[in-house]
This record gives structure tokens, C-alpha cells and sequence, in this order.
């Protein structure tokens, strides 16, 4: 403190600093910047969203210590951060430019930008496992659903042993793909046509199969429809499957570090994200945690997932699927 009680230049300087890395909402200034939300990929907790002219990439994020909004990009391991260092990756201005802009955003009317564009009141959920429960066991355990059937899925691969009891379906049609860390179930991807999300109130941990015994192998994928479609490209009586439903936070990593340091002696890790910079990324955080277990990335033939692969392989069984659709469309 300086003079009679005011703040010091530079605690008022950290305190600003603060406040526009917390009060200005990241996803409706990338919006204004030509990034357009791409809601496939985003989810409750963070948003994806791409530059068309750049073909940028970046995912945004609210922390829930401080509330800072914060970003990376999926082309640039060296481009994250919060609001300052995405303007200053992309303008290169020196730091008080940058301030004097993002100044403009605070308490004054913003160009109305459709919500179609992004979300603006993304932030981080409050965690709520007991609702997140009550949603999940009110959705039904079921053998075979026609949405997932749409996507290449045979009715063979979700009654096979490895996967009973491994998803639900809810009373909109989605299909329910929950998580679990070592206090139980903490969420579930929830999956249906034109329908990406996580459970609100839930935590990403890991969706997991069955495990045996004698497993040797863990293949691990960004979404558990993608570890469905790998199992059925290529069915192993001794694998296991994992997914993490897009990017890896700290919990997942401490979660697929335990996970892997329990499989049997001379395993492999089969990283089997997407065929991007994101997959390589997350690849690259598998290895780090892997020890000396062997990791081998497994790339899709086709852009861009596993999914992909087999929606390309089983077309004849998906148009025979829909026509077997009747009624509306389910979901949300």
C-alpha cells in the first residue's frame, strides 16, 4: 500500500491484470476475432473453436480457482494461455496495446454476436455427483441402440462381453457413456444425431470396457464411440478400452497413470486418438506417463477418428439401419 492506504502501481497493475483475464469472457472475444464454435468437438466444460480464414484451432476453458478464462491451440503447443497471450500471439503488440484493448471490453456494450457462434456463459460447472447419479440411473441399461447402429456399431459389438453395462440409454434417446475415477461414477459423454456433451455437474475421468485378467493390451480413444469402432475394425479377446472424451486434464492423467501401471508386466498402451495435431498431442501425454510400458500410436487410415474407419467399412449395415429408422428424430 502506498500514500493513505491506496494500492501500489503494481498491485493495482495485478489486480487489472486479473480482472481481464477473468471478467472478459474468451469465447465471445474470439468470436468477435472470426472464430466460429465448432459444437461436435466442444462440450459443458470447455468450447472448441476454429478460425475459418486460419484454420486456428483453439479450445477454451474457465479455470475454477480464479475464473480465468484460458485457451490452447491445438496447431502450437507454444500458443496457450489466458485473453493476454492470445492477443499477444496474434497481434504481437506490446502489453499496454493489449491492455488498452481488452480495457474496452470491461462494462461496455459488445456488437451483439449470435449465440449460434459460441457460448457465452461457459464457465466451470458446479460439481454435483449426486445429480450427475440420479441422471444416470434413471437412464436404461440396453443392448443395442439404433443411433449407434447409424454409426457403424453392430449389435454383435455392444452385446460382446467387453462392453455389457458399459453405456445406458436416457429417456431422449441419448446414449449415456459414463465416467469413473476412484470415487465412482463422476460423469458420462452423452452421445445422440447432432448431440455432443458431458454431463453437467460431472467430472471427466475415464469411460472404461470390461477388464480381464489377462489383458495385455489398453487401447485408449478420445470418445468411447471411437473405442467401439477400433475394437470392431480389429476385436482382440485380451484388449481393453478407455476413453477420455477429448482432451486430457490433470485427474485423467493421474487416472491413466494408475491405469496403466496395473496393467500386467510387458502390456502396450495403444494410443488410438484422431488423426490431427490434437491426437499427437495427446499421444505425447500418454508417453510422458507411460514409463517403461511400450506405447504405439495408432493413426486412422482416413481422416479424421476411428469412427470414420468403420462408417466408411460397414455402409451397407448403416443404410440398412436407417432404414429400419421410424419416427422423429431423438435427442437433444
Amino acid at each position: 500500500m502506498t500514500g493513505r492506504g491506496r494500492p501500489s502501481p503494481s498491485s493495482a497493475n495485478r489486480d487489472e491484470l486479473d480482472r481481464l483475464k477473468r471478467d472478459i469472457n474468451l469465447t465471445a472475444f474470439a468470436a468477435d476475432r472470426g472464430y466460429r464454435i465448432d459444437r461436435r468437438e466442444s462440450s459443458q466444460g470447455s468450447v472448441v473453436m476454429r478460425h475459418p480464414g486460419t484454420d486456428d484451432k483453439i479450445v477454451i476453458a474457465r479455470r475454477e480457482g480464479d475464473k480465468h478464462w484460458t485457451y490452447f491451440s491445438v496447431r502450437d503447443n507454444a500458443d496457450n494461455g489466458t485473453i493476454i497471450d492470445f492477443v499477444q500471439r496474434r497481434t504481437h503488440a506490446p502489453l499496454g496495446d493489449i491492455r488498452r484493448e481488452l480495457r474496452s471490453w470491461l462494462g461496455t456494450e459488445r456488437p451483439r454476436i449470435s449465440p449460434d457462434d459460441y457460448l457465452p456463459n461457459l464457465a466451470s460447472p458446479a460439481r454435483d455427483r449426486a445429480a450427475v447419479s440420479r441422471l444416470f440411473e434413471a437412464a436404461i441399461p440396453v443392448d443395442n441402440v439404433a443411433y449407434l447402429n447409424e454409426r457403424g456399431i453392430r449389435p454383435e459389438t455392444l452385446t460382446d462381453p467387453r462392453f455389457r453395462g458399459t453405456f445406458r440409454q436416457d429417456a431422449k434417446g441419448n446414449v449415456l457413456f459414463p465416467h469413473r475415477d476412484s470415487a465412482g461414477l463422476s460423469g458420462f459423454e452423452s452421445k445422440n444425431r447432432q448431440w455432443t456433451a458431458f454431463a453437467a455437474g460431472g467430472i471427466k475421468a475415464l469411460w472404461t470396457s470390461r477388464l480381464g485378467e489377462e489383458d495385455r493390451r489398453l487401447v485408449i480413444a478420445e470418445s468411447a464411440i471411437d473405442a467401439l469402432s477400433y475394437h470392431q475394425l480389429d476385436p482382440d479377446l485380451l484388449t481393453r478400452y478407455a476413453s477420455t472424451a477429448g482432451t486430457l486434464g490433470r485427474r485423467q492423467l493421474e487416472l491413466l497413470t494408475e491405469t496403466i501401471a496395473k496393467m500386467p508386466a510387458g502390456s502396450i498402451v495403444v494410443a488410438a486418438f484422431d488423426a490431427d495435431v490434437a491426437g499427437e498431442k495427446l499421444t505425447a501425454e500418454i508417453r510422458a506417463i507411460a514409463g517403461s510400458t511400450t506405447v504405439e500410436r495408432h493413426v486412422p487410415p482416413i481422416p479424421k477418428d476411428w469412427n470414420d474407419v468403420l462408417k466408411l467399412k460397414e455402409q451397407d449395415f448403416i443404410r440398412a439401419s436407417l432404414a429400419r429408422r421410424r419416427g422423429p428424430e431423438l435427442g437433444s
